[in-house]
């Protein structure tokens, strides 16, 4: 048998497309349960989600307590399918159950497309390029990694419901449609128009009758009489998105048709037309050719994009766009079907051979735009979830919590303590017994000063006692005696042992913080600083540590005036130890990509106030920080399009053209220079480079200055200014730091071809008075200036 006979072979590309549902299932599902134990999965929703399928298996249908007074789903969505998959619970009880759960359901997905590829393309090699495609679709895979929602499921329920629609097979497709409505209130609506899809491609008025009313009973039913019912607003609390346009569904269809504009400048802004070119993207665009079938997605589409909510219309970070996946997958196979036959016919292409050029065409797309944002281990999003000490603790501690006792939980930890009656989101406490949160954490939905005055309540005003505390997490129990203290092990948080620090420095503060160094993050568009301090003294009081961002006119971006670190709210500095690193965090924020970073002490309560910040001394650094406001203030750097472009300082000399060994004054040094080019034309610009050696520190800001001189000491061409144009001044270097100064020397429009002498010196910009300058003999030099060369001028 030759290879085409084997790529034709229909079982053995049926066991290609079952080899990668089997590898989709291995990776994701160890990523999912991995991301769990990690606790990176959060209340919400798989702490949701998880009470809810474990209450509804001991006969408490949907009931959940982590969100509102309500005590039931019901008031937010209506998804029984999460009391259908409850008995999956009598196998193995964990949240992780669901995770797997959702993996697979999401994985056997790829079998329908795969067998409606077959027979729409009469090629069995070709068609495992669309199941290939729904398995690596990074939307599909970012919502299948964002905790555990019932509408995810979706993606691998809708294929079986329309491959059987399509087999005409329809008792099985009832099926799935009722599966497919389950899984949440507005999915009722694919139904509907796979009932249509009967109705008006399929000729079958009984069967598209029956699809539609069952779609629209189920979402009139689930959005008009059973949210409402439960809900004390009388409404779903997510129609709030769609205010802008109308009150409910009704009001929004009247919008559309009383006044299309207001519908259009919702549709058309450039976040989602980028969302609609990256959800066709992956399949080569080929979607817009199977509009039969793409034109199910419209109304899922269309309650994405017309939501003013950015967290719905983000494509790959969220679950909200995986009832599209499948749809738009499936497009692109009519799609392919569709142009296929258009080149056979046209070009007179052989059906087979344009059936695979179309099908190369979208594995292309399909492996590029996973390479770039695909989230297994081959795509650009990949990153493995870490397991650390921290999060091992957070187990520990979790144990401590009785199964029947009524808990509290910070967001992150919610789902490993949500298998029990009620439990409460903090900083929601109501009646719970325990609390636990862990301080290092993302205090949403409390302000982090908030955290620490509600912790500050319950100790003095709600009789609870700690239980146990270390590394930033707090157990709390209600009625424990004893307990009204951290003890010290809470705070190692925030203390390190031997930091490996991105950008070491020595910045001392007033004789009583000593600044060592810090490390910049960016996520996104998110920058976060990790600043690392000792305290040289003990120390009295609290100061106010005061990182901020600025732009290059100087103004303030953003501060932690409202975005507080967690280190000096729990461990201010007057509990420090002499001598210990202590390491503080900045909350991620976006402040843009152009900016500067600086950093101050403040002994009191405003930055604005000069006479209350600590002094700042600079012993070493890697960067070429600088000081500012009376030496009060330090540009740690300067970040240009997300990275740090400040020079690092330069303690070893680089190789020079010409080396020198000249001293000008008693604090600095001419190590070299070079000049380019070394015979310039009159028209040209004459470069220089000198390198400067600071052997002590350098007291005031000095200017240097270059002149191409003739023989009677007139100056042709001149260069004055601060080093490094002008952004490092000599009152910031330090004490054995070379310092590579550039200068540009424009030749007189006058200048006549010949020998020129080029000259270098420092002078006082004040006085005007210039350094003494001495050759390497100590002989002084005339003028007190430095002859570096000959410079030869041509036309």
């Amino acid at each position: 048998m030759d290879w085409r006979k084997k790529a034709s072979d229909p079982r053995l590309m049926a066991s290609l497309v079952w080899a990668a549902i089997f590898l989709y299932v291995v990776v994701f599902g160890y990523l999912t349960v991995l991301k769990h134990e990690a606790f990176e999965t959060t209340a919400f929703d798989l702490g949701n989600m998880d009470q809810a399928v474990w209450n509804s298996l001991r006969g408490r249908f949907q009931l959940f307590t982590n969100w509102g007074d309500e005590g039931t789903r019901l008031a937010y969505h209506v998804d029984p399918i999460l009391i259908l998959i409850s008995p999956v619970y009598l196998i193995y009880s964990d949240p992780r159950a669901l995770l797997l759960l959702q993996t697979v359901v999401v994985a056997l997905g790829a079998w329908p497309i795969y067998l409606l590829a077959r027979e729409k393309l009469g090629t069995s090699l070709c068609a495992v390029v669309f199941p290939l495609a729904y398995l690596l679709f990074p939307a599909l895979e970012a919502a299948n990694m964002f905790d555990f929602h019932p509408t995810t499921l979706v993606a691998g329920l809708f294929p079986y419901a329309f491959y059987f629609m399509e087999k005409r097979r329809y008792a099985l497709f009832f099926v799935f449609a009722v599966l497919v409505m389950s899984c949440k209130e507005e999915m009722s609506l694919l139904v509907v128009m796979l009932g249509l899809y009967a109705l008006f491609l399929q000729r079958n008025w009984r069967i598209g009758t029956a699809a539609i009313a069952l779609g629209l009973v189920w979402f009139v039913g689930a959005v008009y009489v059973i949210i409402p019912h439960y809900n004390p607003e009388g409404r779903s609390p997510y129609l709030g998105a769609y205010s802008h346009l109308g009150q409910g569904p009704l009001g929004i269809i009247r919008t559309a048709v009383t006044d299309p504009m207001a519908v259009a400048q919702t549709l058309f802004t450039k976040e989602k037309l980028v969302y609609l070119r990256d959800l066709f993207a992956p399949v080569g665009f080929l979607p817009l050719m199977g509009l039969q079938v793409l034109f199910l997605f419209l109304p899922t589409l269309g309650i994405i994009l017309l939501s003013s909510d950015p967290q719905v219309y983000t494509l790959e970070k969220f679950h909200y766009a995986s009832p599209l996946v499948p749809v738009v997958v499936l497009a692109a196979v009519y799609g392919t079907a569709f142009l296929s036959r258009r080149l056979a016919g046209r070009w007179r292409i052989p059906r087979e051979r344009s059936v695979c050029l179309v099908a190369a065409l979208v594995l292309l797309s399909t492996l590029c735009y996973h390479r770039a944002r695909g989230f297994t281990p081959l795509g650009g999003n990949f990153r493995m979830p870490v397991i650390t000490d921290h999060e091992r603790l957070a187990g520990e501690l979790i144990a401590l919590v009785p199964q029947e006792a009524i808990v509290s939980a910070q967001s992150r930890l919610n789902p490993h303590l949500s298998q029990r009656e009620k439990i409460y989101m903090f900083p929601r406490v109501e009646d719970a017994e325990y609390v636990i949160f862990d301080v290092t954490a993302d205090s949403w939905p409390i302000h982090p000063y908030d955290q620490w005055r509600l912790y500050q309540s319950l100790i003095t005003e709600e009789g609870f006692g700690v239980v146990a505390a270390e590394d930033g997490y707090v157990l709390l129990r209600r009625g424990a005696a004893g307990g009204q203290q951290l003890p010290d092990g809470f705070y190692s948080f925030a203390r390190r042992e031997t930091p490996e620090i991105e950008y070491p420095a020595l910045i001392e503060f007033g004789d009583r913080l000593r600044f060592l160094g810090f490390d910049m993050e960016r996520e996104g568009e998110m920058t976060s600083l990790s600043l690392y301090w000792q305290a040289l003294v003990p120390l009295d009081r609290d100061y106010r540590i005061y990182p901020f961002f600025f732009d290059d006119g100087g103004a303030i971006i953003e501060d932690t005036s409202l975005r507080p670190m967690t280190t000096a709210i729990w461990y201010p500095t007057s509990l420090w130890k002499p001598g210990e690193i202590v390491q503080m965090q900045t909350l991620p924020w976006n402040v843009g990509s152009d900016l500067h970073i600086g950093l101050g002490v403040v002994d009191g309560d405003s930055w604005s106030v000069l006479e209350e910040r600590l002094s700042a001394q600079v012993t070493s650094s890697t960067l070429r920080v600088l000081l500012f406001d009376e030496d009060t203030a330090v540009q740690l750097a300067e970040v240009r399009e997300g990275r740090i472009i400040t020079p690092q300082r330069v303690i070893a000399l680089p190789d020079v053209a010409q080396p020198l060994k000249v001293v000008l004054g008693e604090q600095l040094e001419l190590l070299g220079y070079e000049v380019m080019p070394e015979t310039p034309s009159s028209r040209g610009p004459l470069h220089i480079t000198l390198y400067w050696r600071a052997r002590d520190d350098v007291n005031g800001d000095l200017t240097v200055f270059a002149h191409l001189i003739d023989g009677e000491e007139r100056i042709l061409a001149q260069h004055d200014g601060q080093p490094d144009r002008g952004r490092y001044p000599t009152s910031q270097w330090l004490a054995g730091e070379i310092v590579e100064d550039e200068h540009a020397l424009v030749l007189h429009t006058d200048c006549a071809p010949g020998e020129y002498t080029l000259v270098v010196g420092m002078y006082d910009a004040g006085s005007g008075e210039r350094l003494p300058a001495y050759d390497e003999h100590g002989e002084p030099l005339p003028q007190r200036r430095v002859a570096l060369t000959t410079v030869r001028v041509e036309e």
